[in-house]
């Protein structure tokens, strides 16, 4: 049954930030063209990167000093060209775990939980880029409630997460201190796949039935900033089908686009991509494509086993059946332009003792382990940290991410092309975004991160061409003795990315003891 409880959501939106999609007709070369470095010791912990689109980044880390009781985290504003233009420290309370940010109109929002408990409540810090003004907001939690998602609307931030093993959806209001339960959640069998918020102030969920009992259903849900609910729209999935991972777009475009990947029966292994328009006034079907339809996804496998898995597609498609080819993938990003829609899928391979159920404790969603939100720039969200201190990647373990994917849609939902890159021996802690793109009028570029080496794939519906970009240093003389893998590629904005790491780095010309130093560093790379 579909509710419409407001039309207007789907009135046509300003493409707020989608111009850059389109300011040169295809891309030409990546360069390095800025760079930040901060010495970094052994015992320093790791910077947190919060994007801000053009406005630069902001560095965030947790000092391990201590002052008055409290412990001391160091915030740091850049610039698009890599300076950095502040530097301040933040007084948190030791006890404090943080569980997440995001960043929206000049604020920067960092979330805490007062304990390893998750009933314990939450301590909500907002910091303005500008002033530096810092509020501090407690959340009183009456519920055990896992976060899983966060994001911003004008004056209020959407927690998604689970309360036992149900899921739930509370919105705090900045202006008045007041917690919300969002109604119509808290139902047995079901799984938060995505909360998503949109360009217009309001935000979607999705929420897929797990119920093997009763016809399966993905239901999408918009709620305005109140909680009030826009749309209720129930698609019905192939009973054969089940659905894995799954995200919605913002409307950006007048449509909404859900996209994600199905599986054959409850197999933990995807069997393709599937694609749909949330529609109030008509069932709709859903697009399955499994992955031998498509032209590059199958590239890090043999050109032999290739051929074999795309003529087993194109069998199957003839008889109106299912390959049985299947692969460990999952979405993480989901852009969208005038023309059409880009999804960023990576296929990985898990370590042995990756948790054998999709659906039992411990991994209940695959956002729940370091696919979570952390940035919201142009309305479309990022699966990357800052979950990785509200998750347990032990019980997943370490994955080898083999592929990256950027799947094309057009306004109608309808498959359009496919764009394909290698990534080699390229190992994550648990399931996170390894690598990222840029989807530019008619061209992709894909990018991951290899060691001191950026390696780029651009290609148009006609052609593909590679790139190996070496990370350059500010002074000739020195050199990139090693680099960790831990860092990896994200977009920024317009055509930028930006790579990050760890460098142990020597100068050539000095003879003293200090010719070696440790570095922490963020790399610009602008594709033209």
């Amino acid at each position: 049954m579909k509710k419409v409880v407001s039309s207007w959501i789907f009135v046509s939106l300003l493409p707020v930030g989608i111009a850059f999609f389109f300011s040169s007709p295809s891309f030409a070369q990546a360069v390095q063209v800025a760079r930040y470095e901060r010495e970094h010791g052994s015992s320093d912990q790791d910077f947190i990167i919060i994007p801000m689109a053009d406005k630069g980044m902001i560095l965030l880390r947790d000092k391990d000093k201590f002052k008055d009781g409290n412990k001391l985290w160091e915030v740091i504003g850049l610039n698009t060209e890599l300076t950095e233009t502040w530097n301040l420290e933040m007084n948190v309370e030791a006890r404090l775990r943080l569980v997440g940010y995001d960043y929206k109109d000049d604020l920067i929002y960092i979330l805490f939980r007062t304990s390893e408990h998750e009933g314990s409540d939450l301590e909500l810090f907002t910091m303005h880029v500008h002033t530096r003004e810092i509020k501090k907001f407690t959340i009183k939690q009456q519920l055990t409630f896992k976060v899983t998602h966060l994001g911003v609307l004008n004056r209020e931030i959407v927690l998604g997460g689970y309360v036992s093993n149900d899921p739930a959806i509370l919105i705090y209001d900045l202006a008045t201190e007041n917690l919300k339960i969002v109604p119509g959640f808290f139902i047995s069998d079901t799984e938060l796949l995505d909360l998503r918020i949109n360009a217009n102030n309001t935000f979607n969920t999705i929420v897929i039935d797990r119920n093997q009992k009763e016809k399966k259903r993905l239901i999408l849900k918009t709620f305005d900033a109140t909680g009030a609910m826009l749309l209720d729209d129930e698609i019905r999935i192939d009973e054969k089908k089940s659905i894995l991972s799954a995200l919605s777009s913002a409307l950006v475009n007048d449509e909404l686009l859900i996209t994600g990947t199905w599986t054959m029966g409850m197999s933990k292994m995807a069997s393709g991509i599937f694609s749909v328009l949330a529609d109030p006034f008509a069932d709709q079907a859903i697009n399955y494509y499994d992955f031998g339809q498509l032209k590059y996804f199958l590239d890090h496998l043999s050109k032999k086993r290739v051929e074999k898995l795309k003529a087993n597609s194109l069998q199957a498609k003839n008889l109106g059946s299912v390959p049985d080819f299947k692969t460990y993938a999952t979405v993480m990003r989901l852009e969208e332009s005038p023309e059409g829609f880009a999804l960023l899928a990576e296929v990985y391979q898990p370590a042995s003792n990756f948790n054998s159920n999709p659906y039992g404790p411990g991994f209940s969603s695959p956002y729940m382990y370091g696919n979570p939100y952390s940035y919201n720039p142009f309305m479309s969200r990022y699966y990357s940290p800052p979950y990785q201190f509200n998750s347990a990647p032990s019980l997943v373990g370490e994955a080898k991410v083999l592929q990256s994917s950027v799947i094309c849609f057009d306004l109608t939902g309808k498959l359009t092309n496919d764009y394909g890159l290698v990534l080699e021996d390229k190992k994550t802690s648990g399931i996170e975004q390894t690598s990222d793109f840029i989807f530019n009028k008619g061209s992709v570029a894909i990018a991951y991160k290899k060691e001191k080496e950026i390696r780029v794939m651009r290609g148009t519906p006609d052609e593909n061409d590679y790139d190996t970009l070496q990370s350059t240093l500010r002074k000739p003389e020195e050199i990139v003795r090693s680099d960790s893998d831990n860092g990896h590629v994200r977009f920024w904005y317009g055509t930028n990315l930006y790579s990050w790491g760890y460098q142990h780095i020597k100068d050539q010309e000095k003879q003293s003891e200090d010719t070696h130093r440790n570095v922490f560093y963020i790399n610009k790379i602008k594709i033209d």
